[in-house]
């Protein structure tokens, strides 16, 4: 059998409707993104959603934060460049995007706050470290990266007992071949670490302060790391 490799593109043109169906309460996580931007964005730095997608996300966060925080820039990055159909109707002078793979973009500077929704977990393993890196290295005092993943248990044992409820909860949209293909298509592409080694790397190894787990819904997680 020959397994092709997955590729976003296809979804491009609904995907605000796909991921919705993949990934139990990402609504709700991206209203979370919203409400807690307002308290890390600082006048006159920039915010970026690191695989933005369809980019509503983070033109939800500049709407909400336009009147109250002065000479911010927000940034859409993503290195599917068909979801650019969808970034048409969110630019703005103070909003922009860029079709981009994250490893080369040089435009990680003054940055406030960071969102990477199921972005970390597609990067190579040899360059998640890096990619991390170059982040914490943009950001400004105060700032705040915003990261959610899909993680792996703390065992075989609860993988198992934790991942069917998750395949439970796609069956209401997907048929069971659908599933099955698209797992084997992410085969050797997603790099997932577990909770506990996502917290270790970006307290020991990038010096976040504080990292704290905001949202989860296994094997789904999201942790806001302070500078």
């Amino acid at each position: 059998m020959t397994i092709q490799k997955f590729d976003f593109s296809q979804y491009a043109p609904h995907f605000g409707e796909h991921i919705e169906k993949s990934i139990p309460g990402y609504r709700r996580l991206q209203d979370k993104c919203v409400s807690l931007s307002q308290r890390f964005i600082q006048d006159d730095t920039t915010v970026v959603d690191v695989g933005c997608s369809v980019g509503d996300l983070i033109a939800r966060v500049r709407n909400h934060n336009q009147l109250c925080r002065n000479g911010v820039e927000y940034i859409g990055i993503d290195v599917e460049r068909k979801y650019a159909e969808h970034w048409e109707k969110f630019r703005a002078d103070d909003l922009r995007f860029r079709a981009s793979d994250l490893r080369t973009f040089e435009g990680f500077e003054r940055m406030s706050l960071v969102f990477s929704l199921f972005t970390l977990q597609f990067v190579p393993e040899k360059d998640k470290l890096g990619v991390l890196r170059q982040l914490r290295d943009g950001m400004v005092a105060g700032g705040a990266l915003l990261l959610a993943e899909k993680v792996l248990a703390s065992s075989a044992r609860l993988q198992d007992a934790l991942t069917f409820p998750f395949y439970d909860y796609k069956r209401r949209s997907f048929e069971d071949k659908e599933i099955l293909d698209k797992e084997r298509s992410l085969r050797g592409q997603m790099t997932g670490w577990s909770q506990k080694k996502l917290v270790k790397v970006l307290k020991r190894d990038l010096g976040f302060r504080e990292v704290e787990t905001i949202w989860n819904d296994f094997p789904f997680t999201a942790v806001l790391a302070l500078t």
